[in-house]
C-alpha cells in the first residue's frame, strides 16, 4: 500500500509540474471538507436509502489553467463507506462500514466566469483500511476491494484571498468487494475548501 500512496504522489506532482510549463496560470495548495459517503448496492442483503456515514477528507490539488479551460489533479485521504442493515428473529442489526482511501482524481474545468467552473473527472482510489471485515459477519467471507474507480462531477468558486470552495459528488463503477453475486458501490458527496497558492 506504500507504494501506491508513493506513486499516486509521484504522478500527481508529474502531471502538475508537466502541464504547468504551457498553462497560463498555475495555482497548488491544501484541501480539506466534509463527506456525506454510503455505499448502494443489490444482493447480499440490501443497503436501506438512508445509510449515510459522516467522514472527510484532506490532501493536496494543483490547477492548470489555460483561459476558460483548466485540469486540476489531486490527491487527497478520504473517508468513505456506509451503513448496512440485516433483518434476523425479527430483529434489525446494523453495522457501519468504515473504508478509507487516498484518492487521486484528474478533474477536468470549465469556467463558466473568471471564479465559476463546473468540473468532471475520472478518479482512482486506492483502500487503505476498513474498519468492519466481512468475516465478523460471515466466516470465509470476501474481501474488500483495493482499488476503488469512480466518476466525479461538480461545482468550484475561486473566492477572495485565494480561497476556494467546491461541491462534488463521486460515483463508484466498481465493486467495493470481490463478490461475483454482489453489486455494492461506493457514493459520496463531497463540500470542500482549498486555499490557492
Amino acid at each position: 500500500m506504500k507504494k501506491l500512496i508513493k506513486v499516486s504522489l509521484a504522478l500527481f506532482t508529474a502531471l502538475s509540474v508537466n502541464t504547468a510549463a504551457n498553462a497560463q496560470d498555475f495555482k497548488f495548495g491544501p484541501k480539506f471538507g466534509y463527506n456525506s459517503a454510503k455505499l448502494e448496492g443489490k444482493s447480499w442483503e440490501d443497503f436501506h436509502d438512508n445509510n449515510s456515514l459522516n467522514g472527510y477528507h484532506l490532501g493536496l490539488f494543483a490547477e492548470v489553467r489555460f483561459n476558460k479551460f483548466a485540469i486540476q489533479p489531486e490527491v487527497y485521504y478520504s473517508s468513505e463507506g456506509g451503513k448496512w442493515n440485516v433483518n434476523f428473529e425479527n430483529t434489525t442489526i446494523e453495522h457501519d462500514f468504515n473504508l478509507k482511501y487516498i484518492n487521486v482524481p484528474l478533474m477536468f474545468k470549465y469556467y463558466l466566469t473568471n471564479g465559476i467552473a463546473i468540473e468532471a473527472g475520472p478518479q482512482a482510489g486506492f483502500l487503505t483500511e476498513s474498519k468492519m471485515k466481512f468475516a465478523d459477519l460471515y466466516p470465509e467471507s470476501p474481501k474488500f476491494n483495493e482499488f476503488d474507480f469512480s466518476v466525479n462531477v461538480g461545482l468550484s468558486i475561486n473566492l477572495p484571498l485565494d480561497f476556494m470552495i467546491s461541491a462534488r459528488y463521486n460515483a463508484g463503477l466498481t465493486n467495493v468487494i470481490e463478490q461475483p453475486d454482489v453489486d455494492w458501490k461506493n457514493r459520496v458527496m463531497q463540500l470542500s475548501l482549498g486555499y490557492r497558492f
